[in-house]
């Protein structure tokens, strides 16, 4: 657990070191996952022969299964422990290579990846409006001419609708803790602490992640040098209709 609170800026580089970042994340089941990862492959026509980046890759849950079906995957991250877990997970045969770095500076040659993923609610961490633009303006550099750019992130109307919300979570060691989750309007941005249960004041974790509506990514996709040319409301390719948990949008750099 941690002992210090990370700034909001960097809240990210803290949290995702700490082991209590794996239960408060949430992540879904293995069978959840395996429905994402066919649907993946099915909405981008995926391809052996294809370089795929999983960009905020984490501990690989899409990344590992990918490249154990065949394809050619690179996973990144900024947390070490993520990654090692991402490696503890993957098949000796069939592994993604692993690469620890930072999605608003990317370590791959331009033009040189087919496809780029961005899951699971890992877009909006930089408190600096122009660092998020970077980490678009990055995902189009690494491109080659007609790749593809996924997206996997909260919508900010089913957010907004449903904060502020408390809940009861338990911590990596099995002890409680109380997550309070808020928006920020001035900021859009959803604001979560973790705390001690009845002692708001002593904050384990805290997370800060700048929502985007679907206007504002456009924009900043347009900005970029890419066109959004498909939106669904889930991984089954339901048509987007506003009111859903999540957004999902892919996006094309010009041919």
């Amino acid at each position: 657990m941690t002992g210090s609170i990370a700034t909001q800026g960097t809240w990210w580089r803290e949290f995702f070191e700490s082991e209590d970042s794996i239960p408060l994340s949430f992540f879904p089941p293995e069978a959840e996952t395996s429905t994402q990862v066919a649907a993946l492959r099915r909405l981008l026509d995926l391809r052996p022969g294809q370089l795929i980046a999983d960009i905020c890759c984490g501990m690989g849950r899409h990344a590992v299964r990918l490249a154990a079906e065949g394809l050619e995957v690179v996973g990144l991250d900024t947390s070490a422990m993520m990654l090692a877990a991402a490696q503890q997970a993957s098949r000796d045969d069939a592994r993604p290579l692993l690469v620890r770095g930072n999605a608003e500076r990317l370590p791959f040659r331009s033009e040189s990846v087919d496809v780029v993923l961005n899951l699971f609610n890992s877009f909006g961490y930089f408190e600096d409006e122009a660092a998020n633009q970077r980490v678009l303006d990055e995902t189009a550099r690494c491109l080659r001419p007609g790749g593809l750019f996924f997206l996997e992130t909260r919508n900010r109307e089913h957010q907004i609708l449903y904060a502020p919300y408390y809940s009861e979570v338990t911590l990596a060691d099995g002890s409680p803790a109380a997550m309070r989750c808020r928006y920020d309007r001035d900021r859009h941005t959803l604001l979560s602490t973790w705390s001690r249960p009845g002692d708001p004041e002593a904050v384990l974790h805290r997370a800060a992640i700048r929502l985007y509506g679907l206007d504002e990514l456009a924009d900043m996709l347009r900005h970029a040098g890419m066109a959004i040319s498909a939106l669904w409301g889930d991984y089954q390719g339901s048509e987007f209709q506003g009111f859903e948990r999540m957004l999902i949008l892919l996006a094309r750099k010009p041919a």
